[in-house]
């Protein structure tokens, strides 16, 4: 009985003094949640941050989908006019060329040629330095030298044909509007 009373005992102080964690338990808990954190932390972060093939695919994305709306909300071609010697990216109303005609070279039967009053662009974006332009082309036409280029959305939703594959470390990434619809499509190439 000796025995077993001995081991009553020693279960009731283990248990009293048991109650808690040591220092060195919560300090080993902490060390590995530290570096279970510092691993985790870097992808988390960079997955918040679009990296620069992602941005520019998303920029472009969104430019055709504005020029879009806004040649069908306000009744008159818009474009999307991309700049070669910096990367800018600008939606803007369609300047007209001549009285009673569209930039386009089509009869204007909507509003006469005065009605168009210059505007600040609806949308405008730079892509970064890191982007390279492989295959640039607007109508069928290769745009890959020119300094300026413009793509007209029309009020009834059609466009012109646009193509551009953009390539950076991290892959290339191939955006082209259909004609009828004026709808960008992404195809990821690599």
């Amino acid at each position: 009985m000796k025995c077993h009373a001995r081991v009553q005992l020693r279960d009731r102080a283990s248990q009293a003094s048991g109650a808690g964690f040591t220092l060195i338990e919560i300090m080993v808990v902490i060390g590995i949640l530290a570096i279970v954190l510092a691993m985790g932390v870097p992808p988390f972060v960079r997955s918040l941050q679009k990296d620069s093939l992602r941005q520019a695919v998303s920029d472009i994305e969104e430019a055709c989908g504005k020029a879009r709306a806004q040649a069908i909300l306000r009744g008159v071609p818009t474009e999307l006019i991309i700049r070669a010697t910096d990367g800018q990216l600008t939606v803007a109303p369609t300047p007209e060329t001549r009285a009673g005609q569209t930039a386009a070279g089509g009869d204007s039967t909507e509003q006469p040629a005065d009605a168009f009053v210059p505007q600040s662009p609806v949308f405008s974006a730079r892509l970064r330095e890191d982007i390279a332009i492989t295959l640039f082309y607007v109508n069928l036409k290769d745009q890959m030298k020119a300094e300026e280029s413009r793509v007209h959305f029309y009020p009834n939703g059609t466009s012109d044909e646009f193509t551009i594959v953009l390539q950076t470390g991290g892959g290339i990434r191939k955006i082209s509007l259909e004609c009828v619809t004026g709808l960008a499509n992404v195809e990821v190439l690599r």
